[in-house]
Formats: structure tokens, sequence, C-alpha cells
């Protein structure tokens, strides 16, 4: 106690070194504080906006796939087709770690017509699983989104607005008007608008690949990240097999009539006769007649299951507290033992570039942070160092009355640690308010990507962790015993000879 009373006497003789010395503390603190918050809000906003909503935990793609990136690439080149789904299906539904999954395809699609040739990247699957899922994760803005069985393409609302830039027509879903309200401020100066409801698709990159005209059926949102995610767009599943060359649900299950059967196996006489096929006759009216029978509605001999043909990855959702690693781990020893041709990847693997940078942006946060301290911790040493020096002939007086070295220590110390649990302890408290200030401001990315991975969405939410303050407040206990360490032995060296030396 006496040495406490002695220490706050120090400083508050030695008033300007303790502030300056304070304010390092407190900034520390804060910063520190703030930028923890920080880097946790970023994580649980990707983990909320990305994981939860649109990739899963776990991504399955065939092992034929070289690369890890799968979902974000250049150009959206398709993956290779998922085999053995249905054995994978099997599996999957028998482990207890896994909430849910769902088969889906990648793909980028040339836009034909308009102004200029350009590209779009597109998800294919039964929608109404997705939202399963991924807990109604997409919002429609115009029209409505998909139902299983339906086809079209739902755009996301700042996509349509560059496809308006890049082809010069504006998109609305069909069977809607126009709604003039959500125009972009380019769209609204013209005086002829020119308005479509669906576009024209060529799937891109696969050798049987086909164009098609697809109906609008709605513009979306993403809960968060649209900036992001603006070129993003989701089809339904048949659509896109179709656009890429797939073979379809509806090719698995269709069988044709006998007589079409029969029709497609006949040869050349069979179909035309012997005659001459210009001369007028019996033959032309059964050509007539098999042109009828060709075009005739095809049977369905079942219901059509959407599952029965091609996906290229599944998204796989953990349940809650599952470690991803782990569960990697874990089914890349399942597929190995089911003889499944699945490479197992982690989302953060599967994304790529969205993910590095997300992880980039985090490891910035806490290398500035710990720069900070670094030159806190030369500041702060140097400081208390002269102060020491400054001090010899109060030290040395000590010592000549019979102050052992380790008095001067334990001073010397409590003045230190003393300033850091006053200024210190503020500058955690005040990063604490700040953080709560930020998170109600709702501030906002202002549609600048890096700002929404930085943010973990689209609006900046801090989030305060009680690791992350046990953490903090260890690290500015450490920041002090580091720069106290050489002040001290500078304090202990001084002796009574010294300080008659000084005077």
């Amino acid at each position: 106690m006496l040495t406490l009373k002695i220490a706050w006497r120090s400083l508050l003789r030695h008033k300007a070194k303790s502030l300056v010395i304070g304010i390092i503390l407190f900034l520390g603190a804060f910063i520190m504080t703030l930028g923890d918050a920080t880097a946790i809000g970023m994580r649980r906003g990707i983990e909320e906006n990305v994981v939860k909503s649109f990739t899963g935990n776990v991504v399955l793609v065939s092992n034929e796939e070289t690369k890890d990136n799968v979902l974000f690439t250049p150009m959206m080149k398709p993956l290779k087709v998922l085999k053995d789904y249905d054995k994978l299906r099997y599996v999957l539904l028998r482990l207890s770690y896994v909430k849910d999954f769902i088969p889906m395809t990648r793909g980028g699609l040339s836009i034909l017509g308009g102004q200029e040739m350009s590209f779009m990247g597109t998800f294919g699957c039964n929608f109404d699983d997705f939202q399963r899922v991924f807990g109604n994760s997409i919002k429609p803005v115009e029209g409505h989104l998909l139902h299983n069985g339906e086809h079209g393409i739902l755009l996301n609302v700042q996509g349509r607005k560059n496809q308006y830039k890049s082809q010069g027509y504006w998109l609305v879903p069909q069977g809607t008007d126009l709604d003039k309200a959500n125009l972009s401020d380019e769209a609204k100066k013209e005086s002829n608008l020119e308005v479509k409801s669906s576009l024209a698709l060529e799937g891109f990159g696969e050798t049987n690949s086909t164009n098609m005209d697809v109906p609008v059926v709605g513009i979306m949102r993403f809960k968060s990240l649209n900036t992001l995610f603006q070129e993003a767009t989701i089809m339904d599943i048949e659509t896109y097999r179709q656009l890429f060359g797939y073979y379809t649900a509806e090719d698995v299950v269709e069988k044709l009539p006998a007589r079409e059967d029969a029709l497609l196996s006949a040869g050349e006489d069979a179909l035309f006769g012997a005659g001459d096929i210009y001369s007028t006759g019996k033959t032309a009216s059964n050509v007539t007649q098999l042109e009828k029978e060709i075009r005739a509605p095809q049977t369905v001999t079942r219901k059509i299951n959407l599952d029965d043909a091609a996906y290229n990855y599944v998204s796989v959702v953990l349940k809650p507290g599952v470690s991803t690693d782990g569960a990697v781990a874990k089914l890349k020893a399942v597929m190995q033992d089911n003889n499944l041709p699945v490479k197992v990847l982690s989302w953060k693997k599967a994304s790529g570039q969205l993910a590095s940078t997300a992880d980039i942006l985090q490891i910035i946060i806490y290398v500035f942070v710990i720069l900070l301290f670094f030159v806190a911790i030369i500041i702060i040493m140097n400081t208390l160092s002269m102060n020491a020096l400054e001090r010899t002939e109060e030290f040395g007086m000590m010592r000549a009355v019979g102050a052992q070295k380790n008095f001067v220590t334990k001073m010397f110390l409590a003045e230190t640690f003393s300033l850091s649990f006053v200024f210190g302890g503020a500058g955690i408290l005040v990063g604490v308010i700040g953080t709560w200030i930020v998170r109600a401001l709702h501030i906002g990315s202002a549609g600048n990507e890096i700002f929404e991975l930085l943010f973990g969405g689209e609006i900046f939410r801090p989030t305060l962790g009680f690791v992350g303050l046990v953490v903090g407040i260890i690290g500015l206990a450490a920041v002090t015993v580091l720069a106290v360490m050489y002040p001290v032995r500078v304090a202990r060296r001084i002796t009574p000879l010294d300080a008659i030396n000084r005077h």
C-alpha cells in the first residue's frame, strides 16, 4: 500500500510525462478494442451473409477438378459434372454433423443481342430447396421468386443496372409493368426506354452448349453483399442443363411413343416410299401424318425427379458448433470409404478470392494493432527510461536511506501499471462504447466491394467478443511489462553516489 501511495505521488509530480504515457496507452487500448470488434464483426458477417446464405460450410465437387477455387472464377467456366449423385445423397443424409445440403450447378452465360457481347455468372438449382437450405436469403424486388419446376432466371437488382449500361435495355419480369421508381438514374433520363422481359442466353465454355430465350421471372436482392454478388444470377436447374447441353430430368424420364420410336428407326424407303417424292398421291399424305405424329406430345412415364440429372457441386451446411476443418477431414474419409469420386473443399478454398480478400483484410487489422503496440512499447520505454534518469537524485536518496533495489522496482512497476490500469482501462471502455455507437449508426458500404468485405455485409456492425476483450486486456498487460523492463533496470542501477555526482 505504501508503495502504491508513493507511486501515485510520483505520477502527480511528473504530470507531463505521465500524461504522455497515459495517452499512448489509451489510444492503443481504444484502437485495439475497436479493431478487434471490427474483425469479429467482419468474420461473423461473412459467415452469416456468405456461408449461411450462399456457399454453405463445405463444397463438394468432382475429383476431376484440378483447382480449389470453384465457385467464383473469371468467366465462370462450368465445373465437371458430379458423378454418382444418388449415392452421394444417400451418404450425406446419414451423416449426423450435416444439417442440410443442396446440389447445384455453376457456369457462365453469353448474353446475345444488345449493344455489345457481355457475360454473366449463373447458378442453377431447385430454388425452393435453395431457400430451405439457406433460410430465405433471397428476397424479391420485382416479379416473384422461382418455384421448383418453373423455368426462368432471377437477376440481381444491381446486376440489372449493369445490364442496362452494357446492353441498352431495361429488364422487367414477365407479366409485370415497368416500375419507374426502380429505374437507375441513367434510365430515368431516357425518353424512349427499351424494355425487355427475357434474355437470349448461351451456355459458355461447354462444347454442347446451346442458346435459348430465357424469361426473367424476378428481380431479387440477397440479404446482403449485393454489390459483391451483383453479377450472380439464379436460374432453374432444367434451363441451366439445357443451355449447357447436359442431359435433363426430362431426358431421363420421357419415353417416345411406339410409332415415334419406330419412325426414328425407319429408313428412307419406309418414310418416303420407293416412288418420286414430288409426285402427288398417298405418300404425301403419309408424310403429313408422320409430321403430326412427330409433333404430338411426348408421354411421360413417371413424375420428373429433378435430382435424376446433372449437377456439378453440392453445398453442405453443417450443424451449429461443428468445426468446418474437422468436417472436411471427416467427409474426405467418408468419400474415400464409399468410393465416391468427390473432392471435399472448405467454403474458403471453394470461394477463392472472396475468402482470401476477407482474410487479408482481417490480417491487416491485426497487423495494424500489433504495429501500434510495438510503437507504443518503444515510445513508453523511451519515456520511462528518460524519466528514470531524470529522477536519479530521487532514487539515489531512497537508496541512501535504506531502500533496496526491489523497493525501487516495485515503485516503478506500480507507477507504470497504475497508468496502464487507468488510461488503458479507459481506452477499452471508450472502445466498447464507441463500438456500440458505431453499430447503432448503421454505417453503410455505399456500394463499395472492399467496404462490404471489411464490414462483412452492407452495414458496418462491429461486434464485441468476450474472448477479444480478454485478449485485449492481456495484450495491454504484455505491452506494459515489455515497455517497463528496460526502464526498471535503469532505475535499479542508480546508486547514492550517482545522486551525489548528479547534484
